[in-house]
């Protein structure tokens, strides 16, 4: 795999210029074309448009103050990826919430670059269902980048990857390849109690895996490391233990729905990590 083309949601929110700067960043690392995206939602009918201006005029008022914003959400991205030095980019307006239009954009692109909720931050600005639906709809690997703290946009020294031996991990084994050969030393993690060892591993948990990706050129260490907790809290540990800078997992959830029922592990990653995570469905 190779990474040609990342996606990154466009909005008037705190972190999407440091969101764009990664993007951009990996854009240049990878020789990959950028899209910004920005979405211009839908007007939404207020509970009286009895007042002078009626509902015809409401509706163009609102939509046009809503264009407006996607089009200076747009003008921001174009002025800062040039500064930026990335010669491949565009930026569009999609009229929908970002949960629809998101996963849509997402299947035409190697990778969608997004920010965690932030707690401190109005939920106007943000798209709080629109990672979820990425990852579960869009069949495209996802980057998550925490809210807070710093992170580097360099290749990653360090990459933890969590390994169950399930059809999602795989998944974004192969996805992150790009990112893991450029990475100094990768760590595949098998956090799993001993009962719960199966014919997913062979005779040696990680040790087929790992053999998988030292073909593809990757430093790679295998650690069996037994827990009793769960795994996403097991990878946040350890990933701290070992000062990685990007976690990759397989993304789990059971629903299509925007409530989605995500996996714990999935949750915690998403919502939790104190470093950038790739996930995949």
């Amino acid at each position: 795999m190779c990474i040609r083309t990342i996606l990154v949601p466009l909005d008037n929110g705190r972190h999407t210029r440091s969101r764009v700067a990664v993007a951009a960043a990996l854009a240049l690392q990878h020789d990959a074309h950028l899209v910004g995206l920005a979405s211009s939602g839908w007007v939404p009918l207020p509970p009286d448009v009895s007042g002078t201006l009626g509902l015809a005029a409401y509706q163009e008022v609102a939509s046009r103050e809503l264009q407006e914003l996607a089009q200076a959400c747009v003008h921001d991205f174009g002025q800062q990826v040039e500064r930026l030095g990335v010669s491949s980019h565009e930026a569009r307006i999609e009229v929908g919430y970002p949960a629809d239009v998101m996963p849509r954009a997402a299947r035409y692109c190697d990778l969608t670059v997004v920010t965690q909720d932030d707690p401190d931050e109005a939920r106007a600005l943000q798209s709080p269902h629109a990672p979820q639906e990425v990852l579960l709809q869009s069949g495209r690997p996802l980057l998550v980048l925490p809210y807070a703290g710093e992170y580097s946009v360099a290749p990653a020294a360090k990459v933890l990857v969590g390994w169950d031996g399930g059809r999602e991990a795989a998944r974004a084994m192969h996805d992150a390849l790009p990112l893991l050969k450029k990475a100094t030393r990768v760590e595949v993690a098998v956090f799993e109690t001993p009962d719960d060892v199966d014919i997913a591993h062979g005779q040696q948990p990680g040790a087929d895996i790992g053999l998988w990706l030292a073909r593809h050129g990757v430093n790679i260490e295998v650690k069996y490391l037994p827990t009793r907790v769960g795994a996403g809290e097991a990878l946040l540990s350890h990933a701290a233990d070992i000062g990685a800078d990007l976690i990759v997992a397989g993304g789990y959830g059971h629903s299509r729905w925007r409530e989605t029922a995500l996996g714990g592990v999935t949750r915690t990653l998403l919502g939790s990590s104190p470093v950038p995570v790739l996930l995949s469905h």
